[in-house]
């Protein structure tokens, strides 16, 4: 990216003893342009190198995605793979020992340009590896501080390779898969496309916040909602300040790369003059066109119904305020007859009629049919404020000229399970909300009362008293806790009927002794066994993690290949993290990994004497030939 260096004009009079401006090359200057110019490191990191490598591609002119290895449990490491142009020796050295050096800064087509985002891995690690593939070469370095914390670049191996040519930046990170998962969603969300990950939830989420602007052009994305505005340039977000902000919705203006000036961390605008006037008018060309180009999404689509769906997402919130365009036109036809809607509100059901048909992303159309109305309060009592179903007839249909590819059927609602005590009678008893994204003061909030009939069938409970849960078998979690655990449940494929929380003193009482109700807790237990794996894995992390530094470097030797595939009949990590939460979940411990790490050690027990440094970056030739093996020529991860 080119920078604004305009010269200044400075004249001065007389002959005067002048000195330069210079800079001390220190561990402590370093650290400054390193690490303490990132306020977050995780993201700086990740957005940096994946720049770096968005740059290469372009500048080799290759349209696929690069790849992107986040951390993980078992496999805790950060790496990018590019296959770019790759880099000489000569380049790697210029590259990554000096900063404010950047080989970008006579083009406006790639991202880089102040010579510091290849050093940013230094904000979380003391070393990391950077590999090229560059002209049938493969030359692996250690990028490290010294004993003096000064950063250093040391060329480890030379090989010849067929690979394409390329760049893979790697570092080893533990207990940061979280953070890498996040910070991954909040980066790629505004590039306009999605890298080789590993993890499909944040490829999963990060669409969901792509899809979440309902109207875009060629340079802006609007949602209906309020919030901040975002400048992207580069594939870079930046938070436009409060003061030069003139829409008020959550949404997205792009410029082209060396519009806009930044800070030295890439975090935050620079707001010189040029950039604030250049931010005000893009707001003001946005909001002269916003009104054409609506219009112009608007009847390109091929239905009423569908046209009608959009000019509602645009008419609400602070973009229908914004928008100069009379959305009316384009709304569907009203029924002759009123339509039954029932929509779910803070503590009731609430039941309407009308003959405007309501639209947006909480409505769920049903065919009617009598006699349904206790099913279909059950049903919206799990779901947050403002889920709603409209009920319509055939011929309601017809005229309001909506898709009848989504009208539901009544009879696909779960049925009623009512069980609040001896078979017959009926009890008061509190329903759990389950949403977890409501803020409340009182636990009492998170439960809504309910008057439930007794057939008989199993129910779940929990004993609440004064609205917060009572502690048995070990199960003992807050309000909220159990709304998450709830939700992680069902993410994992768990079904979780309605909670329903019972007073103390009623637990005590034949009513309940006579009725067929579960412990949430053992409820949980009961389902979660389904899906649990018969063991798992108890290893110690440091000789797990010793394995996986030897099997980086070396391959071809059959101990390493039988651990490769341990590893990969380990069970998936999210739902054993989720087999560890259930109380009185009992699963055996698989000492496999830890097994065959002993047998390894003392097969070879000169592997004892070489820390982990030696291991991942010195002596591949040497640990290769006492394994009987060979060095990998990548030092694949």
């Amino acid at each position: 990216m080119k920078l604004d260096t305009t010269p200044q004009d400075v004249a001065v009079a007389g002959n005067f003893e002048t000195t330069a401006f210079g800079m001390e090359a220190s561990a402590h200057a370093f650290d400054i342009i390193a690490d303490k110019i990132y306020t977050h490191k995780e993201r700086a990191v990740i957005r940096e190198i994946c720049c770096n490598a968005h740059d290469s591609h372009v500048e080799a002119g290759n349209p696929e995605p690069f790849d992107v290895h986040l951390p993980t449990q078992l496999e805790p490491y950060f790496s990018v793979r590019d296959y770019g142009i790759g880099l000489s020796d000569k380049d790697v050295r210029f590259v990554f020992c000096n900063t404010f050096r950047s080989t970008k800064r006579d083009s406006n087509e790639q991202i880089g340009c102040l010579g510091l985002g290849s050093k940013s891995p230094f904000s979380l690690t003391d070393s990391f590896t950077v590999i090229s593939w560059y002209n049938g070469l493969c030359r692996t370095y250690s990028c490290y501080r010294d004993e003096q914390r000064i950063p250093v670049v040391a060329l480890l191996t030379e090989v010849a390779s067929d690979e394409p040519n390329g760049l893979k930046i790697s570092f080893t990170i533990e207990d940061k898969s979280y953070e890498f998962q996040q910070e991954a969603v909040n980066v790629f969300r505004y590039w306009d496309y999605t890298p080789n990950l590993n993890n499909k939830e944040v490829v999963k989420q990060v669409q969901e916040l792509r899809d979440c602007y309902k109207f875009t052009g060629e340079d802006f994305g609007l949602s209906s909602g309020y919030g901040s505005m975002k400048a992207i340039m580069g594939n870079v977000s930046y938070s436009i300040p409060d003061e030069i902000e003139e829409l008020g919705v959550n949404g997205y203006l792009k410029f082209e790369l060396g519009e806009i000036s930044f800070d030295a961390g890439r975090e935050s605008l620079s707001l010189d003059d040029k950039t604030k006037q250049v931010i005000k008018d893009k707001f003001k060309s946005v909001k002269d066109k916003i009104g054409d180009e609506a219009a112009k999404q608007i009847e390109s689509l091929p239905t009423d119904w569908e046209r009608a769906k959009l000019c509602h997402e645009l008419s609400k919130g602070s973009l229908g305020r914004i928008m100069k365009l009379d959305l009316t036109q384009y709304e569907l036809p009203k029924t002759s007859e009123e339509m039954t809607f029932f929509v779910k509100s803070w503590r009731t059901i609430d039941k309407g009629e009308t003959t405007k048909i309501p639209l947006g992303d909480q409505i769920l159309y049903y065919e009617f049919k009598p006699r349904f109305q206790s099913r279909i309060r059950s049903y919206l009592k799990g779901f947050n404020d403002n889920k709603t179903i409209v009920l319509m007839t055939s011929e309601q249909v017809v005229e309001t000229g909506i898709d009848p590819t989504i009208i539901k059927d009544l009879d696909t609602l779960p049925k009623i399970h009512r069980s609040t005590g001896g078979v017959g009678c009926t009890v008061k008893t509190f329903t759990l909300d389950k949403s977890v994204d409501r803020y409340s003061w009182q636990a009492k909030d998170s439960w809504v009362q309910n008057e439930l009939d007794v057939d008989g069938e199993e129910m779940v409970y929990i004993e609440i008293n004064r609205f917060e849960p009572v502690e048995k078998q070990g199960f003992n979690f807050t309000n909220l806790q159990i709304k998450k655990l709830i939700a992680r449940l069902e993410k994992a494929g768990v079904s979780v009927p309605e909670i329903h929380g019972l007073k103390s003193v009623y637990t005590k009482t034949k009513a309940f002794e006579k009725g067929n109700w579960t412990h949430l807790g053992e409820y949980m237990r009961r389902e979660v066994e389904k899906i649990a794996p018969k063991s798992y894995p108890e290893a110690d992390e440091n000789d797990v993690q010793l394995m996986t530094d030897i099997n980086r470097c070396v391959e071809g030797v059959p101990e390493l290949d039988a651990w490769n595939e341990i590893i990969k009949n380990q069970p998936e990590e999210n739902i054993l993290s989720l087999c560890k939460t259930i109380p009185n979940l009992e699963i055996a411990k698989d000492t496999a990994l830890q097994g065959h790490f002993d047998g390894f050690m003392e097969e070879y027990p000169m592997l004892k004497l070489l820390n982990r440094w030696d291991i991942n970056h010195r002596n591949a030739e040497t640990i290769s030939s006492y394994l009987g093996g060979r060095a990998k020529d990548e030092n694949n991860e």
